[in-house]
């Protein structure tokens, strides 16, 4: 029976799509998101970059769990690669910042706007890993 190794291109392009659907997610949205939080009172220059590096670790991470799990439940398709990542994405990011955002007092319309970013990269991610699949060499 194949078995399903590690892509590390898939991996790194879905670390890279971590990167990339936020950037374009909130260039649409960034302006009713400063409004709903009103940033612009609290906006000040800083050295901020440190941030990116935080967000491409967390992209990693979260791409080589997203790829351990995939080889544990043998993922063998783009269908079952978006449809796992979307639940996964659902189960373990998106229902528990939705009820910590929630519990802030954070408009519902913020809460989509941050979280939808999050669904769209889980899924892109499965997308690619399921698609893109390797298996080991048999014995």
């Amino acid at each position: 029976m194949k078995k399903l190794a590690f892509n590390h291109y898939a991996i790194w392009l879905s670390i890279i799509l971590t990167q990339a659907i936020p950037l374009a997610w909130y260039s649409l949205f960034s302006t009713r998101q400063a409004a709903l939080q009103e940033l612009a009172k609290y906006t000040q220059t800083s050295d901020t970059s440190w941030f990116f590096g935080i967000s491409i670790l967390g992209g990693v991470v979260a791409m080589y769990l997203l790829a351990w799990l995939f080889r544990r439940m043998t993922v063998d398709s783009a269908r079952e690669g978006i449809i796992a990542g979307l639940l996964i994405g659902l189960a373990f990011n998106i229902v528990s910042l939705l009820t910590i955002e929630m519990l802030s007092v954070r408009p519902l319309e913020l809460v989509l706007i941050d979280e939808g970013a999050n669904a769209l990269v889980f899924g892109a991610a499965g997308l690619v890993m399921g698609a893109w699949r390797k298996y080991e060499p048999e014995p």
